[in-house]
């Protein structure tokens, strides 16, 4: 719709062009001559002026168009002078009517139809002039007289033709005067027709006269105009089909004299209604000016005496009248002379949007608003409700607006103060952590919070109206029931219980229910208030407590911790059924006195627990001490007492845990065993390689010594009676030389081929046997070692004690080369292959050189303070004693990796 209404101007300007020019080509048609009135001039002209000159490229296309459809054939520059000449002429007479300032409501005024004439006169001549000099050049004879009275009548009757119609009437026409026009149109017609359209000369050829003087006068413009419109086409028709007094009356030109004649008539029969129209204006105005000043004078007695604030203005926003509330209540003077003031300069702060508020009254509508800031003189300001309205003339035209007003400081405060109290009392309702609803004194649910909805699962919509029973289990529906009862009738105005609410998908979810009775004293009636809190956590925290305890008893149980208590006032001490199985004794609730433990832990250590407790005492402090048990089975325990200081309340005491360390004894005294042995079994490697070391060394020499004695025996022989003495010193020499070659050869051989025992080993368990040992050490604190094992089995045979000295040595190098980095770490993973397995001990060391990898496991080579370099050289002796292989290289993301292989049972017995 919005693009139609934008292209309508346009859409109109065509249409009237093109419908002149389809009526000319018609005229031509049917008489084969050119109609004798410029139609399609005047319609351009007259829609040029209603919707603006920029339009006129539109008239021009208007011919074209025709000769188109009509005629194709005519001359392209015939045609294109047709079109320029329409429009320009149209362009010409419309533009200097425009500058004028004649709007098209006054165009047919008697002070604006000199100029209108004139401008017509203009544009004709220009259109006529334009025609002619084309036809004239595409040689065709061309009247230019014809052409001109032809544009200019056309001007005369079909503009103030378009124009008329297009401006509303001052008065609205009713049925009865349309049914009047209509009848005079039809009389001016039928006389027009007797007229002009007889084949003899009659001598009553003025009556046109009256029944145009009768339109004229009736129907001012629009009835002077149509008959004038109506008159001409039967007159000059008449002149074509030679009929009437133009065409029988001799003469030479009968066309130009009716155009003449219909110009006179025509002209005279606008101007009489133009006068006839302005005096009947005027007589309205008149009558008009006088019933205002009465209405004027009723309004403004009304408006004074009224008890509300109102204000009548006319329409130049000048006051007629106003109340004395009016006055009061935007703080003029009173006795101050409104009347004839401006609004405008009265209220010099008004805001623009209100003068658009007072453009839109005066055009028909009535506003109002509520809230309005009105800021006084003296700076405070009020709020005021307010409505316009426009008020109304005899003739029901908009005379000005009524103000009315009523100031609504007060009562927005109160509305505000309340809104306030409403939204605070929304956001506590809405956003409390609880679910809070109202229900009736029967149990129906009036009102429910969000928390509510989502402890019940339900929308807000399918809870209201439903009664508190339908969401209660059938165990508890009665119960809940009598509770409201008895809120109800005010046996209680409280009732507080745990209650399992039904929630929409069928789940019971614990809550705490409370409830109060509110009398509110009004006419909204009492209601119940409820509060829901969902304790689901609380059950849950419960159980999960008693689950804990549970498994607190059962992990003390398994860890064999127990619980004691020792009050500092009296000396007893409570224990644990635990606590008490550690000390040999029978548990039971009471109190446990030192004598009981006396003989299980003996006079010292019962000497020393008691100072150990003193000092705890007086320094409000820990306790923490081991203790050695002889049970009266004779059986030996350890147990570990931690505990802590608690003033309880004046009440002083110690309590703490009882950690049985049994294990961990039998474990260290095992583990300082394994230990000796793992060392004596070093020495007795070291000693190994050192042997193996030294026989490689004393091979070369003793071969040597002995190469020497068989030189000395050929030499001694070469001579002539060699001495039998040296040959033999010299034998024996030899033999012995043999002799401590063959000796080294087998210390040698058994060294680098010595005996292994031969048995399956877990790989798993002697990698943690070796980490554990280690982990021990004073060195390793703060290093973490992992493990990593293949899920796949390793089957193998071999001395589980010597590959655990082997991972063991080469986890404490790992252990000893992290220390002082950021990040402490040694890794031991294993790979199983079909035919061997793989250990890698990695580190997150510094790594190590070129240089140190070349002879790393050579004998006496170390890069330790204190080491003997001869741990890798015994880890290599030992793993090759096993089929297998060690070598170390750097990591990829640094520190150092030892690996050595192991072979598998079945890669051995391939081998043999």
């Amino acid at each position: 719709m919005g693009r139609f209404a934008s292209a309508r101007p346009a859409l109109f300007v065509f249409l009237g062009a093109f419908v002149g020019c389809l009526i000319s080509a018609v005229w031509f048609r049917a008489t084969g001559v050119n109609p004798p009135i410029g139609v399609a001039i005047g319609l351009s002209v007259g829609c040029l002026i209603l919707f603006g000159n920029r339009l006129w490229p539109l008239v021009a296309l208007a011919p074209l168009v025709t000769f188109w459809l009509f005629n194709a054939n005519y001359p392209l520059i015939g045609q294109v002078a047709s079109a320029a000449g329409l429009s320009l002429g149209a362009l010409l007479t419309a533009s200097m009517i425009g500058r004028r300032g004649i709007r098209p409501d006054e165009m047919l005024s008697p002070g604006s139809l000199l100029w209108v004439f004139a401008a017509a006169v203009a544009g004709s001549l220009v259109s006529a002039g334009m025609v002619a000099v084309t036809v004239m050049l595409i040689g065709r004879s061309f009247s230019l007289l014809d052409k001109f009275a032809q544009q200019w009548l056309g001007m005369m009757l079909a503009a103030p033709l378009v124009l008329v119609w297009a401006t509303p009437p001052r008065l609205r026409w009713t049925a009865l005067r349309w049914a009047g026009f209509v009848a005079v149109m039809v009389l001016c017609a039928a006389v027009a027709a007797m007229v002009f359209l007889t084949k003899s000369v009659m001598p009553f050829g003025w009556a046109v006269f009256p029944p145009m003087v009768l339109a004229a006068l009736g129907w001012h413009l629009r009835g002077a105009t149509t008959a004038s419109a109506i008159c001409a086409v039967i007159a000059l028709w008449g002149v074509e089909i030679g009929a009437g007094p133009f065409a029988l009356h001799p003469g030479d030109y009968p066309v130009l004299a009716a155009q003449a004649f219909v110009a006179v008539a025509c002209a005279t029969i606008i101007l009489l209604a133009s006068y006839a129209d302005e005096r009947h204006a005027e007589d309205k105005l008149h009558l008009a000016a006088k019933r205002l000043e009465i209405s004027r004078r009723h309004l403004t007695n009304m408006a004074r005496d009224s008890s509300t604030a109102i204000a009548i203005l006319d329409r130049d926003m000048r006051y007629i009248a106003a109340s004395k509330r009016y006055l009061a209540d935007f703080r003029l003077p009173e006795g101050f002379q409104i009347e004839g003031c401006s609004h405008f300069e009265l209220f010099p702060t008004i805001l623009p949007e209100r003068h658009e508020v007072y453009r839109r009254v005066l055009d028909g509508e009535q506003l109002s608003g509520n809230g309005q800031v009105v800021r006084h003189a003296d700076g405070e300001v009020d709020y005021i409700r307010w409505n316009h309205r426009p008020w109304y003339d005899e003739d029901d035209r908009i005379a000005g607006i009524v103000l009315s007003s009523e100031i609504v400081t007060a009562e927005l405060e109160a509305r505000r103060k309340l809104e306030e109290a409403e939204r605070r009392y929304r956001a506590v309702f809405e956003q409390a952590g609880v679910g809070v609803g109202r229900l009736s004194l029967q149990g129906e649910i009036l009102e429910v919070n969000d928390r509510i909805c989502e402890l019940s699962g339900y929308p807000r919509e399918e809870l209201i109206g439903r009664s508190l029973q339908d969401f209660s289990p059938p165990g508890e529906t009665p119960a809940t029931m009598v509770a409201v009862a008895a809120l109800a009738e005010g046996t209680t105005p409280f009732h507080s219980a745990d209650r399992m609410l039904r929630r929409r998908d069928g789940e019971l979810r614990a809550v705490n229910c409370t409830a109060n009775i509110v009398r509110t004293g009004d006419e909204a009636g009492d209601y119940i208030a409820i509060v829901l809190q969902d304790i689901t956590p609380r059950i849950e925290a419960q159980r999960a407590l008693e689950g804990s305890e549970k498994m607190l008893r059962l992990a003390q149980e398994a860890a064999g911790v127990g619980v004691w208590e020792i009050d500092l006032i009296d000396g007893g001490a409570h224990l644990s059924p635990v606590t008490a199985r550690m000390f040999g004794l029978e548990w039971w609730e009471g109190e446990y006195r030192m004598a009981a433990v006396a003989t299980q832990m003996g006079d010292a250590q019962v000497l020393e627990m008691r100072k150990a407790i003193g000092r705890a005492r007086l320094a409000e402090g820990p306790l923490d001490m081991t203790l050695e048990l002889t049970l009266p089975g004779g059986e030996a325990r350890w147990v570990t007492l931690q505990g802590h200081y608690d003033p309880d309340d004046g009440h002083p005491r110690l309590i703490g845990l009882a950690i049985d360390n049994t294990r961990d004894m039998e474990a260290d005294a095992q583990l300082r065993e394994v230990h000796e042995k793992l060392l004596r079994l070093a020495r007795l490697n070291a000693m190994g390689a050192m042997a193996s070391t030294l026989a490689h060394e004393l091979n070369q020499p003793l071969a040597a010594i002995t190469n020497y004695l068989e030189a000395c025996r050929y030499l001694t022989r070469s001579r002539g009676e060699p001495d039998h003495a040296i040959l033999d010193a010299l034998d024996r020499a030899r033999v012995q030389a043999l002799r401590a070659g063959d000796i080294i050869r087998k210390i040698r051989s058994f060294t680098v081929t010595g005996d292994v025992a031969k048995a399956r080993l877990d790989l798993n368990a002697v990698v943690r046997a070796a980490c554990a040992s280690v982990r021990q050490l004073k060195i390793a604190s703060g290093t973490q070692i992992d493990c990593d094992f293949d899920p796949l089995p390793a089957d193998l045979i071999g001395d589980s004690l010597q590959i655990e000295q082997v991972i063991g040595n080469l986890i404490r190098n790992g252990v000893e080369a992290t220390a002082g980095r950021a990040r402490r770490e040694v890794v031991v993973r294993s790979h199983v292959d079909a035919e061997e397995v793989r250990i890698d001990v990695a580190d997150t060391g510094p790594g190590l050189d070129e240089t140190m990898l070349a002879n790393l496991f050579e004998p006496f080579r170390t890069t330790k303070e204190s080491g003997t370099g001869l741990g890798l050289p015994i880890c290599r002796t030992i793993v090759e004693a096993h089929g297998g292989r060690l070598w170390a290289e750097n990591g990829a993301d640094g520190g150092a990796v030892f690996s050595f292989t192991l072979p598998t049972l079945a890669a051995t017995a391939e081998t043999v």
